[in-house]
């Protein structure tokens, strides 16, 4: 595999470029509309391979080579001959759409296109694809360099042989696969993890605890590696309250968006990238 396309150069493109450098001894391609999100990107992987080298983990050598092989561009047609494309764009299904209308024009046809969405129909992605049956979910998790699952999923059309294929990829880049046989919003990961959201909201919001006690309940009690709050800090709660409302349209009242979540949203508190969410990282300490 010569070359590896990603699009989106935000917080989860930016992981997946990274393990895919570090694992694929070839050409990845990241993407993305601004020139700026594109900078922040390369600073960011510089340091994840700074701290692979400190860590013991890798030499010197080696995190120069992946560094080497990473190409940030603003210009999509850089995707030409690339094998595997994943998408990393918002949680925005007519996005997502739209872009993989583009890539069907713009990629070979034996090109598998991939979205790394957490729950959107990957039927209704592929919808607008030439060819939809080598259009494939691949749902990594945060943070992508560390978290070894990949939740494959097969969309209507999706061909056994992409399957396979994007299989043996993730295999390659060192990760853990499930299959999600039918594509239901939310597979199997995302509606499982949203209940717990939706549950510890409703804690926060009944007075049942502080988000600092609900999480670190969670961290010791189920040896997670981060409580409810935490976690939806590092996502961004405006990718939360997405989901949530992605999944209340067809699941219902089970996962109605938490009224204390909009708030949040609405007043630009939305977790470790504004400086602010359930805790205060501008002051860098935890305050719910």
């Amino acid at each position: 595999m010569e070359k590896v396309g990603i699009i989106g150069s935000g917080l989860m493109g930016t992981g997946i470029a990274f393990v895919v450098a570090r694992q694929i001894e070839g050409e990845t391609v990241v993407v993305d509309v601004d020139e700026k999100i594109l900078e922040k990107s390369r600073r960011t992987v510089e340091g994840l391979a700074a701290r692979a080298v400190e860590k013991g983990q890798a030499t010197q050598e080696e995190a120069g080579k992946w560094l080497k092989r990473l190409n940030h561009t603003t210009d999509r047609s850089d995707l030409k001959g690339a094998a595997f494309i994943i998408e990393a764009v918002p949680e925005d299904l007519a996005l997502k759409c739209r872009l993989f209308t583009e890539l069907s024009e713009i990629c070979a046809q034996e090109t598998i296109l991939a979205s790394n969405t957490s729950g959107l129909p990957i039927t209704q992605i592929a919808a607008g694809a030439r060819h939809p049956e080598r259009v494939i979910g691949t749902h990594f998790f945060n943070p992508a360099p560390v978290m070894k699952l990949v939740e494959i999923v097969r969309g209507y059309a999706t061909s056994e042989t992409t399957i396979q294929k994007t299989r043996g990829f993730c295999s390659r880049l060192g990760k853990e696969s499930i299959l999600v046989e039918k594509d239901y919003p939310g597979f199997i990961t995302t509606r499982i993890g949203n209940g717990y959201l939706a549950e510890a909201l409703r804690c926060l919001e009944e007075g049942v605890g502080s988000a600092g006690d609900i999480d670190k309940g969670c961290r010791l009690a189920y040896n997670y590696p981060m409580g409810p709050f935490e976690l939806m800090d590092l996502v961004g709660l405006d990718t939360v309250l997405r989901v949530f409302e992605s999944l209340h349209q067809v699941y219902g009242e089970r996962f109605r968006p938490s009224p204390l979540l909009r708030q949040m949203v609405s007043a630009g508190r939305l977790g470790r990238k504004s400086g602010s969410g359930f805790y205060n990282y501008a002051k860098k300490e935890k305050g719910a």
